[in-house]
């Protein structure tokens, strides 16, 4: 009830019916819009996430004969883990749109405004800017030049007010795909 609450405070939407394990941390004004599984993950603010996401943050141990967890205690009454083998957390970055049935594995981190294509398995680090897809995902294109992205990354604008992000509409309706690199620094300067 708590972390409902605070998700209606920080403008979080969580579809009705996912699974979001204890130690998820969500940014503001994200929306994840269809039921997901959470492993523990760490998603930045402003994100557009499509249904049946799926973060894995942890794996089974493929050495031992059993790799079911429940039967090895259960059934074995074993003490030995077989699940809960981590490779480092999931880091998705701020601005980032996620497709509809994404998986995402452990130890993986997506960058800044990334967007990940429908359907994809992400198992290594996607850059920032950067549009992944596919099993296992790969970088196709990024959505900037290399110098509007280094520009970008500076501005840090998810940790804006509502306020400031008001008063700077005019950069959130810029085409980034054709403006060039000075104009755009010349309009950041501007930020009020």
């Amino acid at each position: 009830m708590l972390r409902r609450i605070d998700y209606l405070r920080r403008g979080i939407r969580v579809a009705r019916g996912s699974y979001v394990e204890r130690g998820v941390k969500i940014g503001n004004y994200t929306r994840i819009n269809h039921v997901s599984h959470l492993g523990v993950c760490q998603i930045g603010s402003y994100c557009a996430i499509g249904g049946r996401l799926v973060v894995r943050s942890t794996n089974h141990h493929v050495k031992y004969l059993n790799m079911q967890d429940w039967a090895q205690v259960n059934i074995i009454k074993s003490t030995v883990p077989v699940a809960g083998k981590g490779k480092g957390e999931v880091i998705i970055g701020h601005g980032v749109w996620i497709g509809d049935s994404v998986v995402i594995l452990p130890g993986v981190t997506v960058g800044n405004g990334a967007v990940i294509g429908a359907g994809s398995v992400v198992t290594r680090p996607i850059p920032a800017y950067a549009i992944a897809v596919g099993n296992p995902a790969r970088v196709v294109k990024y959505r900037f030049c290399p110098e509007v992205i280094a520009l970008l990354e500076a501005v840090d604008w998810w940790s804006w007010s509502v306020e400031k992000i008001q008063r700077n509409r005019d950069i959130f309706e810029l085409d980034f795909q054709v403006i060039e690199p000075v104009q755009l620094r010349e309009k950041l300067e501007n930020i009020r």
